[in-house]
């Protein structure tokens, strides 16, 4: 069987299936302030429930029309800024769920990568607007 010679590149129809990300609408509660008792309320907002690389997140509809989360984009396009994507991660996400998704990138040495963060959050926003 002859060998490949080094640089040599695959044909597209045997590159290893990446997995396409699964996306769906949903509707989420979340927390609205308190009633007059100091009970919690809260209000039911349309989200997306994306799953990137086996990872669910589940995104407000309302969290992509944000001004401060513009400002992060332009400043990882235009400015190459890496420190501003988990800024990106946690405008998407909330605090909680930020955690529980970084928790699931972590490494073997208890380390998220920059690579691995800034890919994970690249293909949320891929999933989220497939035609951009």
């Amino acid at each position: 069987m002859p060998t490949k010679p080094a640089g040599a590149r695959a044909p597209q129809d045997h590159q290893p299936k990446t997995e396409k990300p699964k996306i769906e609408s949903v509707e989420i509660d979340l927390p609205d302030g308190f009633d007059d008792d100091g009970a919690p309320k809260f209000r039911t907002v349309p989200a997306s429930r994306v799953t990137v690389r086996g990872i669910e997140v589940t995104v407000p509809k309302e969290a992509l029309d944000d001004f401060e989360l513009l400002d992060d984009i332009r400043a990882t396009q235009d400015e190459h800024d890496m420190s501003r994507f988990p800024s990106l991660l946690r405008r998407l996400l909330g605090d909680d769920a930020y955690r529980t998704t970084l928790d699931a990138l972590r490494g073997p040495n208890g380390r998220v990568s920059a690579s691995d963060g800034a890919e994970f959050v690249y293909d949320v926003f891929k999933a989220l607007n497939p035609n951009s």
